[in-house]
């Protein structure tokens, strides 16, 4: 009996050293086989597409990247130069307000000459840097009144046809188009129509 079971024993001993030889094969099959297709033409060329693929978007976002910090630095810098040329409209403004007072006593009073000579060549150094800046002053008399570049201080009834700039009290200025402050200006309107009489 006990070499009956031992045969059995043996028997199950050796059939079971044989599926493990066989799962063990089969296993190598299917290991070698998934690296086939791994490693097959097809499956080696849809990798390349997709790292090249992962590759371009890659570079497109960094190549918008560094467009929009360009972008984004002019702003910045064209920002700060207008609030820099902004916040010194008020001197040339104020020279312009010296030239309209002493400007004609300098016709008849010789010592004051030098001076109004002196202060127009600091106000032409000015308006040159702010042309050099693309900045344009503007003074609209006699063009229609634009409320987008021109604030009225006061308005005139006359026989005007259209809102018409009839004086002007500040110069209005853009930097490349766009308005940095409005011309201040006094208005003349038409008058309203008569109803007829009956």
């Amino acid at each position: 009996m006990s070499e009956e079971t031992m045969n059995k024993d043996g028997n199950n001993a050796g059939e079971f050293a044989s599926e493990a030889d066989e799962i063990a094969a089969l296993q190598n099959d299917a290991a070698a086989s998934h690296n086939d297709d791994k490693n097959s033409p097809e499956a080696l060329k849809k990798q390349i597409e997709a790292l090249t693929s992962d590759l371009q978007r890659e570079r497109a976002e960094f190549t918008n990247f560094r467009k929009r910090a360009v972008l984004e630095r002019a702003q910045q810098s064209a920002q700060s130069s207008a609030r820099l040329l902004t916040d010194l409209l008020p001197a040339l403004d104020a020279l312009d307000q010296f030239f309209s007072v002493y400007t004609p006593k300098a016709e008849s009073d010789t010592a004051l000459k030098p001076i109004v000579d002196g202060v127009q060549l600091v106000q032409k150094q000015i308006a040159r840097v702010f042309t050099e800046a693309g900045v344009e002053e503007f003074s609209p008399t006699g063009e229609e009144f634009d409320p987008n570049m021109m604030e009225a201080l006061s308005v005139q009834e006359t026989d005007v046809e259209r809102e018409t700039v009839v004086q002007v009290f500040q110069k209005g200025y853009r930097i490349e188009g766009r308005l940095i402050r409005p011309a201040r200006v006094v208005v003349a309107k038409p008058k309203p129509a008569e109803a007829p009489s009956q």
